[in-house]
């Protein structure tokens, strides 16, 4: 790859010394570049296995060219867009535009491959603290996860297949084991491209990863500094001995309970409930306990907590899940945002009448993790 790149910078100056017209030599350079930037971006993976090994290489050798290479070309996409989206879609029309220019799929191409380096490099940096030794890492299995269907047409005819990826790492200088997350991963015309760098934490499961992502979003949403998430983890670890030791009906005082149902964009079902909890702050109300269920998924445990203009944020345990509500009368509003897929929802749930046995059977799945 750095060899390509080499030759490209020769083979400009050569073309510079020539004696040609100026707008001439553009033209030359201008198509090699296109050539260059296009198979440098452009390279489909048969397999998501053959995907996910270029992705692992490339943090090996921690080479942003190599990491680029994983992504669809302007042109592949714009291909695809034109057999696959509805030709009344401005995603059809542009492709239409795009396509018959080198120039714009040139620069377009260009783009996608400084996105990527920046998120390569970006990645890179957030994990410097965590002193991995890169080329000694070897991979020991990945996981992935296909996302659900959205609302948009137009996504969903030319990229109906999407995932999200986990990818388990052995440093062996070290012997730590890590997980990182991919998402944005692609299955077009039965080839796999894609797969955006987002966390790595020390973990060797997913419900490791999972807590370390739960805690680093408590601590951005706090504004702690880095070195408070282990305090985190170390102050939920011996609040849940503790919470074991002591009998429920001791430690906590359940004042109000209240079940919400609703929709996310106006499509999804969705049920919240809340229980309050009695205490010693001046409200009288200090903490809550919830449980979210998406869609036909089970309730998953929810981080509660109110920011100081009383807005309410819910934090899925499980998946880091984020769901930010304003409470106005028996209504909450606001968004749900996905952890990996990185989609954005509109929530409205209102509040519901609740029989008894509802209630005790909400009741028992927080307590005691019943499956409801």
């Amino acid at each position: 790859m750095l060899k390509s790149r080499n030759i490209f910078l020769h083979l400009g100056d050569s073309i510079h010394n020539m004696s040609l017209p100026s707008n001439f030599k553009f033209k030359i350079i201008s198509f090699f570049a296109f050539v260059l930037t296009h198979c440098l971006v452009h390279a489909q993976s048969k397999t998501e296995t053959e995907l996910v090994q270029k992705i692992v290489l490339s943090l090996q050798q921690k080479d942003s060219f190599v990491y680029a290479q994983v992504f669809p070309s302007a042109d592949t996409m714009n291909r695809i867009t034109l057999r696959k989206a509805p030709s009344s879609s401005d995603a059809y029309q542009k492709s239409t535009y795009m396509i018959s220019s080198p120039e714009f799929l040139m620069a377009q191409d260009s783009l996608i491959q400084k996105q990527a380096w920046e998120l390569f490099r970006n990645f890179l940096n957030k994990s410097k603290k965590m002193v991995i030794h890169w080329e000694s890492l070897v991979m020991s299995r990945y996981e992935l996860e296909a996302l659900a269907k959205t609302r948009d047409d137009v996504l969903e005819a030319i990229v109906p297949e999407r995932f999200v990826g986990y990818i388990f790492l052995e440093d062996i200088i070290t012997r730590k084991i890590y997980t990182l997350t991919l998402s944005d991963i692609l299955k077009m015309d039965g080839k796999w491209y894609g797969g955006e760098l987002n966390y790595i934490f020390e973990a060797n499961s997913k419900d490791g990863f999972n807590a370390q992502l739960k805690a680093e979003k408590i601590r951005i949403r706090k504004g702690l500094p880095e070195t408070a998430v282990s305090k985190i983890d170390s102050l939920k670890l011996k609040n849940e001995e503790e919470e074991e030791e002591e009998p429920i009906h001791k430690r906590k005082q359940v004042v109000d309970r209240k079940l919400y149902f609703g929709y996310l964009d106006n499509e999804i079902q969705v049920s919240l409930y809340i229980r309050s909890i009695k205490g010693d702050c001046p409200d009288g109300v200090c903490t809550w306990e919830a449980i979210f269920k998406f869609g036909d998924n089970e309730y998953s445990r929810q981080e509660v907590s109110r920011n100081e203009d009383g807005n309410w944020v819910f934090v899925e345990e499980e998946t880091g899940g984020v769901m930010e509500l304003n409470l106005k009368g028996d209504t909450f509003t606001g968004t749900f945002s996905a952890t990996l897929d990185k989609v954005d929802y509109d929530a409205q749930l209102k509040e519901k009448p609740m029989t008894n046995k509802k209630l005790e059977s909400l009741d028992a799945i927080i307590e005691k993790g019943m499956v409801h």
